[in-house]
């Protein structure tokens, strides 16, 4: 069933304001997963960074604590002794001085003298452990009480040495001496306690430092361990996202963003599993895209995929929310749409896509007009897998683009067993290739005066394994169809070489070329390696080509026909009437032979016209110098009439059924051998031969 799509008014703007088209990229700059991995390399590079960096902090601090505390314990032990040894040497001092007065005895005065500078030199080693502030204050009070004191010590010692102790021991009994001494003794010991003071102050000032710095260097790695662990859970969130990234990267298209064939695939089988379920019915819409092709080959790539673009964009704006949709390749998107009410919804979805993309497209330069062909297959009843229900609606579209481009057509199980016997005839027939069952049976080409052989024409025989022989109308279309037509005409023209040699010497051989060969430059090429395999001349061989061979592209035509006809080949225009502008083609291409099709050659035997058209090409071949074969010659009759009107050459069953070339010479031994031993007149005028260079 074929379903031509109607437009829907409003489905879609007549017109769109042009836009810009976006940067073609296709592919992210940089890969989310090396994104990813790079923050997480950052993170773990800067906690090794961070780690070392506390890790060398520590050590420093408690180096710097552990020499500071030793530094600060030793200053510590020093004040506290030199304090100590201060105190002591002064009472030593004053009982020097005192046992000196009260003995009268010069030996303490030299003791004396000796514990001075003993004293002096334990007060210089004490004042560097001691505050500016105590020093310059201990200086301050002691400097006048200890000039006074040494004074009044030498006066006393004096007298002592005079033996006037009651002159020494006035002055160290009396008020001032007593108020000297007790002065100096209170700077003495304040100056020894400032001193141990602050040694201890310092050693206590080192153990809050070192608690202070490592209760920061706690919050620091605390701090830090926080910012790494933000860190690391941003780079499982960067994987996760890298992950899903990475995802749909896989089931996108990059191009379109549509999903692609994987994303397809899943969601179809989600919904099939569905619908199975609630026993539901699905219909899948294989969308193929008219014109694109022609308009991605002259506007080029980029363009294409502008248009490809705003396709998708526009069959969005037609689906509904969660209808599946994907672009399954080239110029191909599939819709898989519920189809569970009453109403075709399949239909009505087919005719808004068909609409939509049918509008025209505004991008820079002229417009585009699209168009779509839709192929629609149905779950359960034309298949029940995905690839099944793929494979039935890409046949509905195939089916639709052989009707009428822009149609819609459901899947038809009698035209898909059709079409699936054509696929399997192709692949035997490429099997058949490949073995050698093609082969080329003659059919003779008789000179109408004398009755002789000419030459033959090879015409393609299929040999099929189950089915026997399979007419040329099956297979020579089928050839032409799927890209083999040049492979069958090498194979008929390979085993007509193995044949010739059992012919005549003189006879040749004709083989018809398509449209397709007669226009790619390697044809002529490729037939000669085909004869310097066998070891055939390249005059031997005629080419038979159509008129409408000649219509697609006439001056490559020609260039090929002169290659031929310079190799060494002969060129016959074959079916000579049934094409355009015969004439046209007569006066312009170099054609050695013209044959006259068949169907001239039956209206010979009716009443009419037909003797007068023969004649009327008979003449024109003689005006033109060239001579004339007559097809389809299936009675004595036929040959008579042919031969009153001056025809040269004919074919046909009366003349011989094609078959192989070796049945051909068998009948020949049988036969009397003058029958064939005059040169066809072509061949001897026929151009020399060149040969293939190796």
């Amino acid at each position: 069933m074929t379903l031509r799509s109607e437009p829907l008014a409003g489905a879609i703007p007549r017109h769109h304001p042009p836009t810009a088209v976006e940067p073609d990229y296709l592919l992210p700059t940089v890969s989310v997963v090396e994104q990813s991995m790079g923050g997480a390399r950052r993170a773990v590079v800067a906690m090794l960074v961070m780690s070392l960096f506390m890790l060398m902090m520590v050590t420093a601090e408690r180096w710097w604590f552990a020499t500071g505390h030793q530094q600060a314990a030793k200053r510590y032990a020093q004040a506290l002794q030199l304090a100590g040894e201060l105190k002591v040497l002064d009472q030593q001092m004053s009982h020097a001085a005192q046992m000196a007065v009260v003995s009268g005895d010069g030996a303490w005065v030299e003791r004396y003298d000796a514990l001075r500078p003993v004293f002096d030199e334990r007060m210089a080693q004490a004042k560097p452990l001691a505050p500016a502030s105590a020093v310059e204050r201990f200086d301050a009070e002691t400097r006048a009480a200890g000039l006074e004191l040494d004074d009044m010590h030498e006066s006393a010692f004096e007298a002592v040495s005079v033996n006037e102790s009651a002159t020494a021991r006035a002055i160290f009994e009396g008020s001032r001496y007593r108020e000297k001494t007790a002065q100096l003794q209170r700077a003495t010991a304040l100056f020894s306690s400032s001193a141990v003071i602050a040694t201890q102050a310092q050693f206590e000032w080192l153990r809050h430092r070192h608690t202070l710095l490592g209760s920061l260097m706690l919050l620091g790695g605390a701090v830090f361990g926080l910012l790494v662990w933000r860190r690391m859970t941003r780079s499982r969130t960067e994987f996760l996202a890298a992950e899903e990234r990475v995802r749909q990267l896989a089931s996108s298209d990059l191009l379109t963003g549509l999903p692609n064939r994987a994303a397809l695939h899943d969601d179809m089988a989600r919904e099939m599993a569905r619908a199975s379920r609630v026993g539901g019915r699905l219909s899948l819409l294989l969308i193929d895209l008219d014109r694109f092709k022609a308009i991605n080959d002259r506007r080029g790539d980029r363009f294409g995929d502008s248009v490809l673009r705003e396709v998708a964009q526009r069959l969005k704006g037609v689906l509904r929310a969660g209808e599946v949709h994907a672009r399954f390749g080239g110029d191909q998107f599939v819709v898989l749409t519920r189809d569970d009410g009453p109403e075709p919804a399949a239909h009505v979805l087919a005719a808004r896509i068909t609409q939509a993309l049918s509008q025209p497209l505004y991008l820079p330069g002229p417009p585009v007009q699209l168009g779509a062909t839709i192929g629609i297959a149905r779950f359960p009843d034309d298949a029940q897998q995905a690839d099944e229900l793929l494979r039935k609606a890409d046949a509905a579209l195939n089916r639709a683009k052989s009707e009428q481009r822009g149609a819609t057509s459901y899947y038809d199980r009698q035209t898909d067993e059709k079409l699936a016997e054509r696929d399997a005839l192709e692949l035997a027939f490429r099997e058949g290739l490949a073995r050698g069952d093609v082969v080329a049976h003659c059919q003779p080409i008789v000179e109408l005066s004398s009755g002789q052989i000419r030459g033959v024409e090879l015409l393609a025989r299929w040999r099929h394994p189950q089915r026997g022989w399979v007419s040329p109308v099956e297979f020579v279309p089928l050839a032409e169809r799927c890209g083999l037509a040049d492979a069958l005409t090498q194979a008929v023209l390979d085993s007509g070489c193995r044949g010739l040699a059992l012919l005549p010497p003189h006879w040749r051989m004709s083989v018809n070329l398509g449209a397709e060969q007669l226009l790619d430059d390697g044809t002529v090429e490729r037939l000669l390696r085909v004869l310097q395999s066998h070891g055939v001349a390249p005059r031997r061989l005629d080419v038979e080509v159509t008129e409408s061979a000649l219509v697609v592209d006439t001056d490559k035509a020609r260039r090929h026909m002169a290659e031929m006809k310079r190799v060494g080949f002969t060129v016959s225009l074959d079916d000579f009437g049934t094409g355009y502008s015969s004439l046209a083609y007569l006066a312009e291409m170099p054609f050695d032979r013209i044959k006259i099709d068949r169907a001239f050659v039956a209206a010979l035997r009716k009443q009419g016209t037909g003797a007068e058209v023969v004649s009327a090409i008979l003449g024109l071949s003689q005006s033109l110098g060239v001579p004339v074969v007559a097809e389809g010659v299936e009675t004595e009759e036929d040959a008579q009439l042919l031969r009153g009107l001056g025809c040269q050459l004919a074919q046909g069953w009366h003349f011989g059924r094609p078959e192989a070339a070796q049945t051909w010479a068998e009948r020949l031994r049988e036969s009397s051998p003058a029958a064939v031993t005059e040169p066809d007149p072509v061949t001897a005028t026929a151009t020399a031969p060149v040969e293939l260079p190796a």
